[in-house]
């Protein structure tokens, strides 16, 4: 297996055990996971950190339900591997039931200590909302 199908098969398995940690709220795995310079773009275009992130997942303010993921391409230069996709998600935004679809950009980049989630940028596909 070459070095980059590597590196892509590693940030497969990591973002799978992302979105399960992100609808089970198992913060750990995501303090492990989400880089310290984390910017996290919601679809509703307010931006997080990584520990403003994880306060709204703590807290409550974001109780995912299920996320499901299509249409997944993987594109790697170097130290970073670039995640395009489609999601459909439900969940309860201060407490309000929401379901959308939404394509999204997730930027993973290798340090010392292996992969690490960088940026996401997710935007609301119009009309499907």
């Amino acid at each position: 297996m070459s070095d980059e199908n590597q590196a892509i098969e590693q940030v497969q398995q990591l973002e799978d055990a992302r979105y399960a940690a992100m609808v089970s709220k198992d913060i750990p795995t995501l303090d492990r996971l989400l880089d310290d310079k984390l910017i996290y773009m919601h679809s509703s275009g307010v931006a997080d950190t990584k520990s403003s992130y994880l306060e709204g997942l703590r807290t409550g303010v974001w109780d995912y339900h299920g996320i499901d993921r299509t249409e997944l391409r993987y594109q790697i230069d170097g130290d970073i591997v670039l995640v395009f996709g489609k999601l459909a998600i439900r969940m309860m935004i201060r407490g309000v039931f929401k379901a959308f679809e939404s394509r999204a950009l997730a930027v993973w980049v290798r340090k010392r200590e292996g992969w690490r989630l960088l940026a996401v940028q997710s935007g609301v596909i119009p009309g499907v909302c």
